[in-house]
Order: structure tokens, then sequence, then C-alpha cells
């Protein structure tokens, strides 16, 4: 399947050539002979060749490249034109924490020359530099143990393994950038400001509107443990969206997991996912039971049960690591062809598994290419699942009522030709993005961050396809000072709209930054992310501890039926606002059999009404308990919006006949102090 080669065939393709890691250039002759070398055949936008990092790192733990009998060298052969620049691959081996030597083979001479096919590729040479072994795509770090070991000890035998120093020099290759940030993935809003996923640094972060960090979630270290926020810990998250009130889910790649983050508790906890890569293409086991493979983004939706204004009960999941689009039931709920879930399900919603850009109106024959943003959205009337394909240089777009599967822009007509890119605004399939990684939505106005072309781009509906054109970035031209289209993104990863339409933030990868579009005048600026001493800080914090009001006791007849209004007010300061276009709520809950809600939660003004009923015999004098739980939204006159919490006991003690006035309807007052 390979042919042969020699030496002087090695070294004539490394000549040239830019390294990585390394303090000179590599030879054949020189530095990788007397030694078994494994080299891995990568381009970084590759998901299965980011699976492999890890089985790479494993080796060279046990075979120390000090040692001097084992070397892994990269050889960096790109898909996209974006990835044969020199900063994106340094940017890359940072991102990737890739300490291994690796060269930019960007015209792919040697991946010809030797006949590599595909994306990863390992090929093991001896230490005359012969071919010993291949290993094509992912999965193979048993074999690739053996086969080094095997050939370590036949060479050892033989006393041709010199164990010379190789001129390693592992570095950041950056600069300080003076940013908090560290590659940051994906970015989303709540009401108190933008949640970031700090990728590079493994970490979450919660800020206001004006960029102070109120909250750092996970300890910085990479690793995979729930607990609290100090101690838990991230592999590379990316993902990451608020679900109201109190709860942020992450994509957590590089531990194949998704984690929920409990805002009020300051805890992290696993719900899918068992921190390894799973090879499952259907699912439908429970939480950690289900193994899942590199999820990139994630977005709420609601099952097919549930009401338009229902609670949002499933976390939809960009599968990118099995180029399929899964579901997390956060609550019982049906899906298509009447289909039930229970709590916690984990299971393939669409994609067949293969790495195509097939479209279709059978979910589960679709083929989606490395999906890694999602965002839901309307096309004429209809709700639909907004996807960056990014392998396939796509948008697509998925029917949340029957589960079809369609084109929206860029990619090709043929399924199986995943290299349609380019830089081309147009309609349908005649435009062309490069590598799209994330998608947001405003109306029916889709804005794409095409990644590898540095650009923020819009599409609209135009019959069956979308059209789509740029808004911003590319290269700098010279143009009128002042002109926004001047202003330069690289590889955005992330992107969401503000909760009023009226801007864009923008997770800039490579340049570690979050930038706001205002999509009024397309004007440009960065959001500067500062960490801030919570004690100093006017808000004190984006999401308060509750608020303990006092019990409030109300005194029932039984015996007779009476109607109970809960009347909830909110007592707030002087100089605060309640933020109507926020999603205030309440929650009411008891453990009482004997007490029927009409209603567990719903939307809560200054005023709020709420009807009980008791169901009580005519012995029962006990008293029944509720619980309150609100959480609302103010805007103080600084222009300074925090979120509160409040939580109060309601106790309904039943009295006898004759001890009340026979009222018709009762009234308990409760005041909701913030």
């Amino acid at each position: 399947m390979y042919i042969y080669f020699n030496n002087i065939f090695i070294s004539s393709n490394f000549a040239g050539l830019e390294w990585f890691n390394v303090s000179r250039p590599l030879t054949l002759a020189g530095d990788l002979k007397g030694r078994v070398t494994v080299l891995d055949f990568f381009t970084y936008c590759c998901i299965n060749c980011m699976h492999i990092l890890p089985d790479l790192e494993a080796l060279e733990k046990r075979h120390p490249a000090e040692d001097g009998e084992v070397l892994v060298v990269g050889v960096h052969s790109a898909k996209f034109e974006n990835e044969r620049v020199s900063a994106n691959i340094l940017a890359a081996i940072e991102r990737y924490h890739i300490h291994h030597p690796v060269v930019n083979d960007p015209e792919g001479k040697m991946w010809l020359n030797l006949g590599i096919s595909c994306w990863p590729t390992l090929l093991i040479l001896g230490p005359n530099g012969h071919p010993l072994f291949v290993l094509v795509g992912e999965g193979h770090c048993e074999r690739l143990q053996l086969y080094v070991k095997v050939a370590i000890k036949y060479f050892s035998g033989s006393g041709i393994l010199t164990k010379s120093v190789v001129p390693l020099a592992p570095s950041r290759h950056f600069k300080a950038t003076g940013s908090v940030l560290l590659f940051p993935g994906k970015v989303t809003v709540h009401p108190g400001g933008i949640i970031v996923s700090d990728s590079g640094h493994n970490r979450i972060l919660l800020t206001d509107h004006d960029g102070n960090v109120m909250k750092i979630i996970g300890s910085g270290e990479q690793g995979f443990r729930d607990g609290s926020f100090g101690s838990a810990s991230f592999s590379n998250p990316q993902g990451v969206v608020y679900h109201h009130p109190d709860a942020i889910y992450v994509a957590d790649t590089g531990n194949h997991a998704i984690r929920k983050v409990d805002v009020l508790a300051e805890t992290v906890k696993t719900i899918a996912g068992t921190g390894t890569q799973g090879k499952d293409f259907e699912g439908g086991l429970h939480g950690t039971y289900q193994a899942i493979s590199s999820p990139w983004d994630v977005c709420l939706a609601r099952s097919l049960d549930q009401a338009e204004d229902g609670m949002e009960n499933l976390l939809l999941v960009a599968m990118a690591g099995c180029h399929q689009i899964w579901g997390v039931f956060l609550s019982d709920g049906k899906w298509l062809k009447g289909s039930s879930y229970s709590k916690g399900t984990v299971i393939r919603l669409a994609g067949s598994g293969a790495e195509e850009n097939r479209n279709t109106s059978y979910p589960h024959r679709a083929g989606f290419a490395q999906p890694s943003g999602l965002a839901l959205g309307t096309c004429f009337g209809v709700s639909v699942l907004l996807i960056a394909d990014a392998e396939s240089s796509s948008i697509r777009k998925m029917n949340l009522t029957d589960g079809a599967v369609k084109s929206a822009v860029g990619g090709a007509r043929d399924p199986l030709d995943l290299f349609a890119y380019g830089d081309t605004d147009g309609c349908g399939v005649d435009a062309k993005l490069q590598h799209p990684l994330a998608v947001a939505t405003v109306g029916e106005s889709v804005y794409v961050a095409d990644s590898y072309n540095h650009k923020i781009k819009v599409a609209h509906p135009s019959g069956k396809a979308y059209k789509i054109s740029t808004v911003i970035g590319g290269e700098c031209t010279e143009k009128a000072e002042g002109d926004v289209r001047d202003s330069k993104l690289s590889e955005p990863g992330g992107l969401c709209a503000s909760l009023d339409g009226s801007c864009l933030y923008i997770a800039d990868t490579n340049n570690h930054s979050i930038k706001i579009l205002s999509l009024t005048d397309y004007s440009m600026k960065e959001l500067p992310i500062k960490l801030v001493d919570e004690s100093d800080s006017p808000s004190q914090d984006l999401l308060l501890s509750p608020n303990e009001n006092e019990e409030v006791t109300a005194l029932i007849p039984h015996g007779r039926e009476i109607r109970i209004i809960l009347r909830f007010r909110c007592d707030l300061p002087e100089d605060a606002v309640l933020n109507d276009e926020a999603p205030n709520r309440w929650t009411l809950e008891t453990s009482d059999s004997r007490v029927a809600l009409t209603a567990s939660q719903g939307q809560l003004q200054r005023e709020t009404d709420v009807p009980v009923t008791l169901h009580l015999d005519s012995h029962d004098a006990s008293e029944a308990l509720l619980t309150l739980s609100c959480v609302l939204f103010m805007c103080l006159k600084s222009g300074l919006c925090i979120t509160k919490t409040s939580k109060c006991n309601v106790k309904l003690k039943c009295m006898k006949s004759g001890e009340l006035a026979e009222e018709e309807e009762i009234i308990v007052n409760i005041k909701i102090n913030v």
C-alpha cells in the first residue's frame, strides 16, 4: 500500500521545511538515524488527528525523547489553505499542547511521495529510516505501543540504537498576550453578562457586561474532576450554554463529557460521558454510563411534547468526534416518531457517523463532517437547528419537527466531497466557506464564524437555500481610517448574539480575545476581560447567594372548597428596576400530595398571582408546606444589571370550621425581598 523509501529520499523531503519545537531543523541522517521514529501525518483542523494526540503522549511518557530510543515527529500536511500558514500551525501546537518536533509540509510533498491518503496516519521508521509499520486512522494506541516495543527490543539486540540527543526546544512560541484568555473557544450570554470557555486555560469564566470576571469555574489544571469551582477540572472545554435559572452546560471536549455547572452551589458535575472517547454511534444509556466522543458545542431546545413556552429540557450536542448530533434529555421527553426518553438519556438524534455532507429527510441517514457549532433558528417560520459543519465547510439545517437535514449554504452537491471550500459570497452551494466553527441567529438571519477565512458572515433565507455575505474580517487592507472592515480576526471559533439582538459576541480564538460586533453600524471593539477582586466590585457577584425570606403562614379552613391565591410581590431597591426582557422566573415545590399546583413555574413580574388547591378531608387539621424560589434580574440606575435569587417557605395551616371567616377566596401575600 505504501511505497518503499530510502534515506536519501526522506532527507531530501525534510530539506528546506520549517520546524517547530526544535532549536534547528532535523535530518534523517543526523537526528533520526539510530532510533525508532514515529511520523504523525496530521492537519490541525482534523478531529481524528486530535484524538490520537493522547496516544502519542502516552507513547512519549513510556519512551521519553531524552532516552534516545524513540522520537515522535509531527508532519503537518494541511487540508485547508489557512493551515499552511506557520503562525496558525504555531497556534495549534500551543493550543493542543504538542511538545514533540513538528515539520510543516505545506505543499504536501512528503504526503504525496509516501502515498499517504488519510489523516491521521502513523508511519513507524526503523533506525535506518526504513518503514516498519503503518497505522491509518485513530484507535491504535495499544498496537502503537506494541509495535514500538517490539522494534526497540529487536534493534537493541542488533546494537544499532545510538540513543543520540535531539535538540528539543518546546516553547509556547507566543509572546505574552496581556490577555486573561488563552485560545477562547466559545462564548454565550446570560442575563448578567457573558460566559466564555477559556479553552487554553481549561476553565470557564463568567463576566459582567463590562468584562469583569466574577466567577472562575475550574482550577485551570487540565484534568477530569467534579467538585467545587476551585477543585473541578476540564480539558479544552468548548461549547457553553446558560440554562435558566442557575445552570451552565459545558461541552468538555478533551474529556469527552458534558458537564453541568450549578452557579449557586458553585459545583461542577458530569452528566454525560465517561472521561474517555466513546465509539458508540447510537447511544441510549443514561448519564455517565454513556461514552461520547469530542462534544464541541451545545444548545438548548425542547422535546416535541413541550409547549413553545415550556421548559427547555433537551440539550443538543454537536458531537464532532463521531460526526453526529446527539441529545441529552434533562427531563422526560418525546422525540421523532413518538419515541420517548427518560431523564438523563444520552442518544444520537441525527447522523449516520460517516464523515459526509449528506442531506436527507431521514435524520439517521444524514452525514455530517465534524459539526462544531449549533444555534436554534427559524426558516420561513419553521424551527430549525443551524449547524456549522466544519470539515464540509458548510452550514446545515435540521428541521426540529421531522428531523430532515438540508443544506443551507456552502459545501458541495457531492456528499463525499469535503474539499469544496473557499471564500466566496453567494447563494447555496455557489457560496464557499472555509472550516466554519460557529453560528448564531437573530430572527431569520444566520451569522457565521467563517473561521479559517477569519471573517464573520451573515446568511438570509433565499428560496430553498441561504444567501451569504461578508460582514467583517479578512486580511487588513489600505482603507480610510476608521473603516470597520479593516478589523482583523484570527480563526474565530465562537459566536453568540446579545439578548436584545443588537450585537454579536465573538470568541476571537487566536487573538485570545472577545470582540463585540455592533449589528447597527458594524463597528467592532474588544471587550476587555478583567480579573477583579469581588470585594471591590460594585456588583459583588453575578449570581448572589439566595436571599432567605421569612416564613409566611396562612390560615386555611378545611372541610370545604376554597380558592387560594399566592400573590408574589417583588420589593426592589429604590434605584432598581426589574429587567422585563430577562427570564425572571418563579418555581413552587412541595412534597405534600394533598397540594395541587396549577403550575410549578412561570414568569415572574412585579406582582404575580398563582392559584393553589388543597385536598383535605373533614378531619385533617394539619399543615402543608410549599417552597417558593425566585430568580429575578435587576438593573440599577448606574447601568449595572445583576441577578438575584430568593427563597421563601409558605406554610398553609389548616384550621377547624368556625375558627375562620367564611371567605370564598384567600389571598396569601408574599413579599420577595431583594
